[in-house]
């Protein structure tokens, strides 16, 4: 919200100046008198410490004195306040309402690899279950609670539990077959090391680019 006359905006629970005041100054805001307050009221007070119950904290004090230079940059006239959503409209957008919602999170690139890909999308989903741990190994079905005679790797000796990486990375056979196309699978590394590992040795696009009148034979021999 842009400050306008204060009148419509609450000190403590609205975004104005960027910020909501609660989540800012929590120890000030426990000594608060008023947790409703109109921003308009606490621009119309000379000392802000009537605001509040004293004596306050000395981590409150200096929230206060912090306030104070807040309140006073605040340029306060006679037009109402202007209200905004967060993605800076007066226009509702489900879309960002959605995403603002569901927040951001950083992923790692593999992920555009895989749906810009021209492979087949039945490969696409199950490499998708692989990049988010979904694949149904017997450690995840022991994670779900699923009673098996046994959770260790059928491909192994070593009796080791079978997770993915494990399945895809540890296991011998597993070795052997990324050795099988001249892949080196690094043990240090985590899956997703592996994997930009994997895409540097090659030295291929990953089906991502421009092929010429054969590439379709090419293609399924990658795949």
């Amino acid at each position: 919200m842009q400050i306008g006359n204060g009148k419509s905006c609450f000190l403590w629970e609205d975004l104005w100046e960027q910020e909501i005041l609660r989540q800012k100054f929590p120890e000030l805001f426990s000594f608060a008198k008023d947790k409703l307050l109109v921003s308009a009221d606490c621009f119309a007070q000379d000392h802000l410490h009537n605001l509040f119950h004293l004596l306050l904290s000395q981590h409150a004090h200096a929230q206060l004195s912090m306030l104070q230079n807040m309140v006073d940059e605040v340029v306060v006239n006679e037009d109402n306040d202007k209200w905004s959503y967060i993605w800076d409209s007066d226009r509702f957008s489900v879309k960002k309402t959605y995403k603002h919602l569901r927040g951001h999170q950083v992923t790692h690139q593999a992920f555009r690899w895989l749906w810009k890909c021209s492979c087949q999308n039945k490969h696409k989903v199950f490499f998708w279950l692989v990049l988010i741990d979904r694949v149904s190994t017997r450690e995840l079905l022991k994670r779900k609670n699923m009673v098996l005679q046994d959770y260790t790797c059928v491909l192994c000796n070593g009796a080791i539990e079978e997770s993915q990486t494990h399945l895809f990375l540890q296991c011998p056979f597993a070795m052997q077959c990324w050795g099988s196309i001249n892949l080196q699978v690094q043990q240090h590394l985590d899956p997703f090391q592996n994997l930009q590992s994997f895409k540097d040795q090659l030295s291929e696009p990953f089906f991502h680019g421009s092929y010429s009148p054969n590439g379709l034979d090419n293609l399924e021999v990658q795949e």
